[in-house]
């Protein structure tokens, strides 16, 4: 990963006015540190769960893409370009009654053959750190592990194809909808597509596939493995194509998906980044009622577990032994 441009701005609630102020920051010399910084801050994010995807609306009422390409065209610097923005999402909060403040952090990057841009809301945390004289005092530090709101611009894929519809990523946290609908306004972003609805749609594909397939010698296996070639991918920060993942199975003998995935109506989006947490279902079953909770990896049942439909009874053989002392201690 290269830093091109780096810079933080500030947004703070005024008690007088009840309203947010910025402070603007100024551009920061890659280091090692900002660059093992950034990096860390990249792998949260791509570890993120029910991200949502997207692309800039074709009339935005926001002028950020306009004022992005102008900056990739040397028109505008990194600092006008961010302020500009800041000033944006900062009315948009505003308007929205999202006060609170923040650090909003702007990166433009180049990992391998190409280029984002992330923006991202942060706080600040209170820790402790031991001084020279061996004193403890209370140190403020960038908590890169949380973030409300980021987005991601794929700028290479959006100057290249801007019909993909998929160049912009950003986060839809857990009751924040109204407040992530803000941010993609302040943005221009249109949404076009999500992580968990490309998941479950992924993992219907290959459930049927697996079962339907003759060809097939191993069903589970099928599933373990595009789990795990998924997982890679989703953690690199990747999206993956139909034809990536067939090519992966056809090493074993699966190079029927992309055709019967293709003949089938699943309108699976591609390229696609599935949320890890919905693929789990290829290779775990999980269930839950009042007071039992079970879950168990696929590869146990028929084995080890074994479920009978018309008495709807599951018998484990096998049963672990810290359950095992819990239960003959009844």
């Amino acid at each position: 990963m290269a830093i091109k441009q780096i810079l933080v701005h500030q947004l703070e609630q005024n008690p007088e006015s009840n309203a947010l102020t910025t402070t603007t920051g100024h551009l920061l010399p890659p280091t090692p540190a900002l660059e093992a910084m950034l990096d860390d801050l990249l792998q949260t994010y791509n570890k993120k769960q029910d991200k949502r995807y997207g692309q800039f609306s074709e009339e935005p009422e926001s002028s950020f893409p306009s004022e992005l390409n102008q900056y990739l065209n040397d028109e505008l610097t990194f600092e006008e370009m961010t302020v500009h923005t800041l000033s944006q999402i900062s009315d948009k909060l505003g308007e929205a009654g999202a006060l609170g403040g923040g650090y909003v952090l702007f990166a433009d990057y180049q990992q391998g053959l190409t280029r984002y841009l992330i923006l991202c809301m942060l706080n600040s945390n209170i820790s402790v750190t031991v001084t020279e004289d061996l004193s403890i005092q209370d140190c403020a530090y960038l908590d890169t592990g949380k973030m409300s709101l980021a987005c991601r611009i794929n700028v290479t894929e959006w100057q290249g194809n801007t019909n993909s519809g998929r160049y912009l990523s950003f986060l839809r946290p857990r009751g924040g909808r109204r407040l992530s609908d803000v941010f993609q306004e302040a943005l221009g972003c249109s949404e076009t597509s999500g992580s968990k609805e490309e998941a479950d749609t992924l993992v219907k594909a290959v459930k049927d596939f697996a079962s339907e397939a003759p060809s097939l010698e191993n069903h589970k296996e099928v599933s373990r493995q595009v789990y795990d070639f998924c997982q890679t991918k989703v953690d690199e920060g990747d999206a993956l194509t139909l034809e990536e993942l067939t090519g992966y199975l056809s090493e074993s003998g699966s190079d029927e998906f992309a055709r019967f995935v293709n003949t089938r109506d699943y309108d699976m989006t591609t390229p696609m980044a599935p949320e890890k947490r919905t693929l789990t279902k290829l290779v775990r079953y999980t269930g839950r009622s009042k007071g039992l909770t079970l879950a168990f990896d696929a590869e146990l049942l028929g084995t080890q577990v074994h479920y009978d439909e018309t008495s709807d009874q599951l018998v484990i053989k096998g049963v672990p032994e810290k359950l095992k002392e819990q239960l003959k201690g009844q």
